[in-house]
């Protein structure tokens, strides 16, 4: 069976691209304020870790907007994304 999307919910979109952006950054954020700390900078450090994720996550989300905007224009005048979808049957 095909399905195609037909638009996306803005907000929700750049929320969900939000967050995963921002648990990506986790483990980057991490590695350089303790790169930083052991330069003894360590208010470069602390900084990092708190304004870095929200950053990213500001961003991205402003990005997802955008991008889920795009979507919803494009689609109207070519169509949106088609999959195809099956059914799956478990044995018991």
């Amino acid at each position: 069976m095909k399905v195609r999307i037909e638009s996306v919910s803005i907000s929700q979109c750049a929320k969900v691209i939000a967050g995963i952006y921002f648990v990506i950054s986790l483990p980057i954020v991490v590695f350089f304020a303790l790169t930083a700390m052991a330069g003894r900078k360590v208010a470069i450090g602390i900084a990092a870790l708190v304004v870095v994720p929200l950053a990213y996550a500001l961003l991205s989300y402003l990005g997802g907007l955008l991008c889920a905007w795009i979507y919803n224009l494009v689609d109207g005048r070519i169509g949106g994304f088609e999959y195809k979808t099956a059914e799956i049957t478990t044995s018991p």
